[in-house]
């Protein structure tokens, strides 16, 4: 997800998600913006994503990120984004 409006992504590391094994990410978004997808990772779990149109309504508070057990959802600001790039290089 992308939020060009508040200069903010949201990451979402697939292939480490436990999904809807867990869906604590699911369940401590104030805005509940996110739910569990129909698409599977490597480890069978179904897992999250952004509900249709809502992205906007992200206040990137970071429960998602601090709440997750597998650290595998980050809220990236636009300099952290930049230094992520940077890094690739």
């Amino acid at each position: 997800m992308d939020n060009k409006e508040k200069k903010f992504k949201l990451f979402l590391n697939k292939n480490r998600c436990g999904g809807d094994q867990c869906a604590i990410c699911v369940s401590v978004c104030p805005t509940g913006i996110l739910e569990i997808g129909d698409e599977l990772n490597m480890r069978v779990a179904y897992i999250p994503r952004v509900k249709e149109g809502k992205a906007k309504y992200c206040t990137s508070c970071r429960r998602c990120e601090f709440g997750c057990p597998e650290w595998c959802i980050y809220v990236l600001e636009e300099e952290e984004e930049k230094l992520a790039e940077k890094a690739k290089i």
